[in-house]
């Protein structure tokens, strides 16, 4: 009856990564409507809707339910729901369901199937990363 042991994937928390789950400090929940722009230096979830541009230090999290009407400036970004406007950050995750209408300038992009992106990606150079080495292909002369 009481705690049951099944939990929905609605229910579960969607995270930038594993290590951050409990750093999650803010949090605008479902049905919640606010209007403005936020800096935020910790990492936050969003799940209901905000009206304005969102600056973070660390991770911003776009739930299921969650909405942004305008743009995000963010270390890490993972959209699991709608943003409409531009995002700027290092790594940004589109999720499975998600939705992006806007331009994004990112370092790291990482897109699942089922997610959607309309507007125009310029990727930074990652300094760190080196191109792997990719053997030459001996070219054949076929008579």
């Amino acid at each position: 009856m009481f705690g049951g042991k099944e939990k929905t994937k609605d229910m579960e928390a969607p995270v930038i990564n594993k290590s951050t789950s409990k750093d999650i400090k803010t949090l605008i929940g479902e049905g919640c409507k606010v209007e403005g722009n936020f800096y935020i230096p910790t990492f936050t979830r969003i799940d209901g809707t905000v009206k304005g541009d969102l600056t973070g230090e660390s991770g911003i999290i776009i739930g299921i339910q969650g909405r942004v009407i305008g743009n995000i400036c963010a270390s890490e970004v993972a959209i699991y729901g709608i943003v409409d406007g531009n995002i700027e950050a290092q790594k940004l995750e589109l999720k499975k369901g998600s939705a992006i209408n806007g331009d994004i300038s990112v370092t790291h992009l990482i897109t699942e199937l089922g997610s959607m992106f309309n507007g125009r990606c310029s990727m930074n150079e990652n300094v760190h990363t080196e191109p792997a080495n990719v053997p030459e292909i001996a070219e054949t002369n076929a008579a």
